[in-house]
């Protein structure tokens, strides 16, 4: 009878570990450490490898327990391209708004009264405008510069070409300029000012940073870091953020 029970238990471990590394090669396919036209163990090694640098985890080029649970955490949509590139290049995407005045276009999601979101959204911009040469006004139409909109599921946005996948992993996406577009899975349960449930400050604050241009950081306490960190009491840019929006736009005179 025991030695029933270890074979279900290790049968059952393995099945995890098959289920894990699956969901690891669709991981680092997603988000471009690993290149879909080169394939063996060394490029996987490689990738994993390039995944736990740029995250700040133990490199070891194995799919071990803290790798394993990074990669299932609530995140950003968008590649790390960031990371397969040269740091003096981080901050930039090759493309930035041509004006440093843009407006912006609310379709509101469900989880919040839409005063609130108004308020969280300009928030949001104003953390970018506060350190740079940048500046914002809401307009009421959808041919605005930056087009805020929720939507859930594979079909929510019939132009969106990254659908959400439910409740966690993925929380929203946003294009490089000048596409504008800033996307929040509806599937999730937003939140203002509390620990509960997704803080939409935070990740508003994440996307609007990819919207005008800047990619994903590897410094853990930055903004632009694409692990949701969780809601942060009088939230503020770090360092890193900073430098990277003042690359693109440079400084307001007042700052």
């Amino acid at each position: 009878m025991l030695w029933l029970l270890a074979l279900s238990f290790g049968a059952l471990a393995l099945t995890h570990a098959e289920d894990d590394a699956t969901e690891a090669m669709n991981f680092l396919s997603q988000y471009h450490y690993l290149s879909t036209s080169r394939s063996g163990n060394h490029d996987v090694n490689t990738a994993i490898k390039n995944f736990q640098r740029f995250a700040g985890l133990k490199v070891t080029g194995r799919l071990d327990r803290a790798t394993v649970t990074l990669m299932k955490k609530p995140r950003c949509g968008m590649p790390d391209d960031v990371a397969a590139r040269s740091r003096v290049r981080r901050y930039k995407t090759g493309s930035k708004w041509r004006k440093t005045h843009l407006t912006y276009f609310i379709q509101h999601g469900r989880d919040l009264p839409h005063s609130q979101q108004d308020r969280i959204f300009q928030r949001a911009l104003q953390y970018w405008a506060d350190v740079s040469g940048l500046s914002f006004s809401r307009s009421s139409s959808s041919n605005a510069d930056l087009k805020i909109r929720s939507h859930g599921g594979v079909y929510g946005e019939r132009r969106c070409n990254f659908p959400f996948d439910g409740p966690g992993k993925v929380l929203a996406h946003a294009f490089f300029p000048s596409d504008g577009r800033a996307h929040f899975d509806e599937d999730e349960t937003y939140t203002d000012g509390q620990s509960r449930g997704t803080n939409l400050l935070w990740v508003a604050t994440h996307e609007f940073g990819h919207a005008l241009g800047l990619e994903h950081s590897d410094v853990r306490r930055a903004i632009m870091y694409p692990y949701y960190t969780g809601y942060v009491e009088n939230m503020q840019l770090h360092s890193d953020d900073i430098n990277g929006i003042r690359s693109l736009y440079g400084t307001r005179l007042d700052c």
